[in-house]
């Protein structure tokens, strides 16, 4: 692949570490230990950066550092995904509190879609909980964290879910289960 230059930033994709990739393009680790994601579609891509942008310092999300129409560049989440943190180390009340703060946050920071999936959602060493994705946030509508649930109940640990956020947030329960 060409390199990509763009005011000072040269990124050498055959030195950077491919780190996946999904449904709208790919990831890789710059040298430089930031992320350079590069979109298939460049709304996308400027539809995420903007979110990340709005958000600004936030406890959840990557910071964005540049945005080139088809790609951007972010601070990379150095952290296991959720999937296998659970497989490892079980679920825990804590995990299942840092998932209720999670999604009041972004319910509180005006997000439409009240969700997020398990492939988006990695564990730092530090337990904080972060998020890689959060396009059509503000333009998909979804009240109910129906994917999250969904996601909890196969790794078994809806259960948990359910005592702890009856008990933390009532209202939340009423409206969820």
């Amino acid at each position: 692949m060409k390199n990509k230059k763009h005011s000072n930033t040269i990124i050498k994709l055959e030195e950077c570490k491919f780190l996946g990739k999904g449904h709208g393009g790919s990831v890789y680790l710059m040298p430089d230990n930031r992320v350079v994601k590069i979109f298939k579609n460049p709304n996308s891509c400027k539809e995420e950066y903007h979110i990340l942008k709005k958000l600004g310092d936030n406890p959840y999300f990557p910071k964005p550092y540049e945005f080139h129409n088809h790609y951007m560049i972010r601070e990379y989440i150095d952290g296991i995904n959720i999937s296998d943190y659970i497989t490892q180390n079980g679920c825990s009340e804590k995990l299942i509190l840092e998932l209720i703060y999670f999604l009041e946050y972004i319910k509180n920071a005006g997000f439409k879609k009240v969700d997020v999936r398990f492939v988006h959602v990695f564990i730092e060493n530090n337990s904080k909980l972060r998020v890689i994705d959060p396009r059509r946030s503000f333009t998909e509508k979804l009240k109910t964290p129906y994917h999250l649930i969904s996601d909890l109940e196969h790794y078994g640990c809806i259960d948990l879910f359910w005592r702890i956020l009856k008990y933390e947030k009532p209202d939340l329960y009423k409206k969820w289960h």
